[in-house]
């Protein structure tokens, strides 16, 4: 970060899932770590699925966020999703980042809300197609990775439940030698959903 940053916060939008299935991830995640191999793991609280990463951003310029995307994002249906399967970006010969998918139409559809909506704000749209995820940890050479690989392949498919998604977080990210820490900022709530999913694992 230049001189130029030195006011400017490090943010990005994202949700959360169910406290229940936040549990469970953890515990595959702490699972995952007890093989030795290369990999820095995200932090508990850094289980959250990104929707727009937004870079260094002035405190003004997140408010003029705020206020663009308060109406847009609370005229969007709270929704479910579902968190199963596990998987390595870009592939497993060429690992990079481990991570759970979450599956639900509307995360996409949110994502091209927020991403069209802040481009008068001078941010660009994503290039590439929006894949709804939550990075378990990132890998940073191949110690350990065929060990490692195998005890991904044991809970390839596993299942983690349905739960509620109820509103868009703006969190500010601190990068600090033993990960980033992760301060939430301000959230909108979705519109409130007529149907109502149990959150938690085996729904």
């Amino acid at each position: 970060m230049n001189s130029a940053d030195a006011t400017r916060l490090r943010t990005f939008l994202a949700v959360e899932v169910a406290a229940p299935i936040h549990a469970a991830l953890v515990e595959l995640k702490n699972e995952l770590a007890r093989v030795a191999s290369a990999v820095r793991w995200v932090r508990d609280d850094g289980l959250h699925a990104t929707i727009k990463f937004l870079g260094y951003v002035a405190p003004t310029q997140l408010e003029a966020i705020l206020q663009t995307l308060t109406p847009l994002v609370r005229s969007f249906p709270a929704f479910t999703v579902r968190v199963h399967g596990l998987g390595v970006f870009p592939t497993l010969r060429r690992p990079r980042v481990i991570w759970v998918g979450l599956d639900g139409p509307e995360l996409p559809q949110l994502a091209r809300v927020i991403d069209q909506g802040i481009v008068p704000l001078g941010f660009p749209p994503e290039a590439r197609p929006f894949q709804a995820h939550l990075t378990l940890g990132r890998v940073q050479g191949p110690r350990g990775w065929s060990r490692l690989e195998e005890a991904l392949k044991a809970r390839w498919i596993d299942d983690f439940g349905s739960c509620s998604i109820t509103e868009l977080i703006a969190y500010r990210s601190d990068l600090r030698p033993e990960g980033a820490v992760y301060t939430k900022l301000w959230t909108i709530p979705f519109e409130e959903s007529r149907r109502g999913v149990p959150d938690g694992p085996g729904h």
